[in-house]
């Protein structure tokens, strides 16, 4: 059951009448259980897993927060600044015992499901490289569809229960609903469990307005997914499947289409099953604030999946950052007289960490860990540099809070965005090397967008005009939505019949111009393979 689909809007419908004739205390049941039943009919093979995952963190929270109950009691009791300390570092030694051996369930299911095979491969080819006669078969692993993100959700939950960032779940109905809920269990966003439990503990009272907006933001996300990002997949798909036949403009064109399709692909989803939720007065956390607007990459991922990067943030960046291993290396340097290198180090060595597991995170090929040190080395050169830029505009007097200086900052973050969009698009590693080298081997291409040649590559006329309006239409709209709350003024500011007039509209709009022609695969959104 796809998010595009009319199934899903017909199920999410059921379980919303049902939900609200639910009394209150009851609604996290209905919740939970429409959960369940969506799960099961993305495939019962997958429920076993994510089941697991659930089992183990929830219990893994509750062994946990007793271990600091007990200590609790036993520094209420304590008198020594001694015996404190020594009652502190047991108990969360213990507790780290309990978190290391509970985190290892889901990470096994996470790496043996993802990448069991891309291990395999690349195995067998070193074997080859030295001359071993030794291979090893390729096992078809299950693998069950949100497990990238369902398991990141149980991992925050269980190392916030550790760092007492909030106490521990008693009630699994509760922790299960969180985990299974069925707008955000495939694709994200990775919600945290705290501000979503404390949307549903003690019910959600029916809102038109949360009606309203919820159903204004589900077409936004229909219109980008159906009418632009499915339209450009045609074009995207026909070039870079068939790279070798094409060289130089056109590949750049294909490049930048798709990087405008990935984006309203993925944010259409996020806009669907955010829509969704907020109809059940549920916010989930925000993935998307208008990344190409973005004037340097460092504010883009800010800005681009935020959910995954705060959560890399928050579990990755800042442990590595505070470990000992940086701590040393940075105490080592000051010690030695190189302090500005030390914390140079201390800042660029979590990066360089955290995009190594965000490339392997996205997917088992090395073209997504080529992805992710590309980034890196964007960021961490950002950083050696930044005080050498900030001398050069000074230098060359350039207004750095100008207009026409922030519009070339947007296009240089989108031009190094698109430049990152090679690997991650290309179906090999390989293929992205080859795909550069065409681009830039046989001039400028210009003679592959004739007038005559320009239909031939997937799109006819028509489809090019309605994708440029509906991009058109998409920019001006994130333009609105980047000075105000659009849906927020449609509802508080306009009459009824206006209001649902703009509904209708855009209804007519995604059903008139929606991409539902032979070859058009309604089955999954890009990001739903993560």
């Amino acid at each position: 059951m796809s998010y595009q689909t009319a199934s899903f809007l017909l199920f999410s419908l059921a379980v919303l009448i049902v939900y609200y004739l639910t009394p209150k205390r009851l609604q996290k049941y209905t919740l939970l259980a429409g959960s369940f039943v969506f799960y099961c009919i993305l495939g019962v093979k997958y429920l076993p897993f994510i089941i697991t995952t659930l089992y183990v963190s929830f219990f893994a929270g509750i062994f946990m927060g007793k271990i600091y109950q007990k200590a609790d009691g036993r520094l209420a009791q304590a008198t020594e600044m001694s015996e404190k300390k020594a009652i502190r570092e047991k108990s969360k030694k213990h507790a780290k015992i309990v978190l290391n051996l509970s985190m290892i369930i889901p990470v096994a299911l996470l790496v043996v499901c993802k990448y069991s095979n891309f291990f395999i491969k690349n195995v067998n080819a070193i074997n080859k490289l030295i001359g071993l006669d030794k291979s090893f078969d390729v096992i078809k692993f299950v693998l069950p569809i949100g497990i990238s993100f369902y398991t990141f959700m149980a991992l925050s939950y269980m190392l916030d229960i550790y760092w007492k960032r909030y106490t521990y779940e008693t009630n699994i109905i509760n922790y299960a609903a969180y985990l299974m809920y069925f707008p955000h269990v495939v694709q994200g966003p990775i919600d945290r469990y705290n501000k979503f439990n404390d949307q549903i503990k003690n019910g959600v009272k029916f809102d038109p307005y949360n009606i309203q907006s919820g159903v204004m933001l589900i077409i936004w996300g229909f219109f980008k997914k159906l009418v632009i990002a499915d339209r450009l997949a045609f074009f995207v798909d026909n070039i870079y499947n068939n790279y070798k036949d094409y060289h130089g403009f056109i590949l750049v064109l294909a490049t930048v289409a798709y990087s405008i399709q990935i984006y309203c692909d993925f944010s259409g989803c996020i806009d669907i099953v955010s829509g969704a939720s907020e109809m059940f007065g549920i916010k989930l956390a925000e993935n998307f604030n208008h990344p190409y607007f973005s004037r340097s990459m460092l504010e883009f991922w800010r800005r681009w999946h935020i959910s995954l990067q705060e959560w890399f943030k928050d579990y990755i960046y800042f442990p590595v950052s505070m470990s000992g291993f940086v701590k040393g290396v940075k105490k080592n340097a000051k010690k030695k007289g190189h302090k500005k290198a030390g914390e140079l180090f201390a800042s660029c060595f979590p990066i360089l960490i955290v995009w190594i597991i965000t490339g392997i995170w996205h997917g088992s090929s090395w073209k997504y860990v080529a992805w992710g040190m590309f980034h890196a080395f964007l960021l961490i050169s950002s950083k050696i540099f930044e005080d050498t830029n900030a001398k050069i505009n000074k230098l060359l007097k350039v207004k750095t809070e100008s207009w026409g200086f922030a519009l070339f900052q947007m296009a240089r973050t989108f031009a190094l965005c698109c430049v990152g969009r090679v690997f991650f698009r290309a179906n090999r590693f390989s293929d992205s090397i080859g795909i550069f080298r065409n681009m830039v081997n046989a001039g400028f291409g210009m003679r592959y967008l004739g007038s005559t040649q320009l239909v031939s590559y997937g799109l006819d006329l028509n489809n090019i005009f309605v994708v440029v309006v509906a991009i058109i239409i998409l920019l001006a709209g994130d333009i609105m939505q980047e000075k105000m709350n659009v849906r927020h003024k449609l509802i508080t500011e306009n009459s009824f019949a206006l209001r649902w007039v703009v509904i209708l509209v855009g209804v007519f709009m995604v059903l008139i111009f929606g991409i539902y022609g032979p070859g058009y695969d309604a089955s999954s959104f890009i990001y739903q393979e993560f």
